[in-house]
C-alpha cells in the first residue's frame, strides 16, 4: 500500500470536491461561494504552466458571478441541445445508464459502511453518477487517515472508475461548444488525473 501522507490525501480530497462541484447543478449563492472559495484557494497550488493558466481564467470566471456559471453549465451538462455531456459511468463504458457500473458502484459503498449525502445533491442521483463518485471519493479520503482499511477501496474507486472514463468526461466537456469556463476545468482535471495515475502507478487509459 502507498504511504498515507496526511497533506497529500487532503490536497486531493479538495481536487475531488471541485471536481463535484463542477457535475452538481449549482444553483444557489451558498454552494456558488464554496466553490469559489475552493478555486481561489487552488490556484495558488497548480501542477504546471498550462493549469495556472486555467486557474487564473477559471477564477476571473466565476468573478462574473452565480448567474453566469450557472448559465454555462445548463449549457454543458444540464440543458443538454446538440452535445450531450454524460455523467455516469455506466454511459461511458457501457453505452447506457444504470449499467453494471452502478452495481459496482453500489458495492463499494456498501463494503466502505459510509453513508453518503450532502447539501450539493438535491435530488436522486445514480451511484455511479461522477456527482456520487466524486462524493464518495472525497469521503473515502477524508475517513482514510482515521480508517486506513479505506485506502484499497478507494484505489478500487479510481482504477474502476475515474481512471476508466475520466479522460472522456474531459474530453466531452473541453471539446462542448459553449464550454469556457469548462475548458479550464478540462485543462485542471486533465492535469490532476495524470497525478492520480502517477500515485496508483498506473499508466493513461
Amino acid at each position: 500500500m502507498t504511504s498515507i501522507d496526511p497533506n497529500l490525501i487532503y490536497a486531493r480530497a479538495i481536487y475531488y470536491r471541485l471536481w463535484h462541484y463542477m457535475v452538481v447543478f449549482v444553483h444557489t449563492q451558498g454552494v456558488f461561494s464554496e466553490l469559489k472559495a475552493l478555486v481561489a484557494h487552488l490556484k495558488n497550488f497548480p501542477f504546471d504552466v498550462s493549469s495556472a493558466q486555467a486557474w487564473q481564467e477559471f477564477d476571473t470566471f466565476l468573478a462574473r458571478g452565480l448567474q453566469a456559471f450557472e448559465a454555462e453549465q445548463n449549457a454543458v451538462l444540464f440543458a443538454p441541445g446538440e452535445v450531450f455531456v454524460p455523467l455516469s459511468a455506466s454511459y461511458y463504458l457501457e453505452g447506457q445508464d444504470n449499467g453494471k457500473k452502478r452495481l459496482e458502484a453500489i458495492d463499494i459503498l456498501k463494503q466502505s459502511g459510509l453513508q453518503l449525502e450532502s447539501h450539493t445533491i438535491t435530488s436522486p442521483v445514480a451511484e455511479d453518477d461522477l456527482a456520487f463518485l466524486t462524493l464518495m471519493m472525497n469521503a473515502f479520503l477524508q475517513q482514510m487517515l482515521e480508517d486506513p482499511a479505506l485506502f484499497s477501496l478507494h484505489e478500487k474507486l479510481f482504477k474502476n472508475f475515474f481512471h476508466l472514463f475520466g479522460d472522456a468526461f474531459i474530453k466531452a466537456i473541453a471539446t462542448h461548444k459553449k464550454s469556457v469556463c469548462y475548458q479550464n476545468c478540462a485543462t485542471i482535471l486533465g492535469a490532476f488525473i495524470q497525478h492520480e495515475r502517477l500515485y496508483f502507478n498506473l499508466i493513461s487509459h
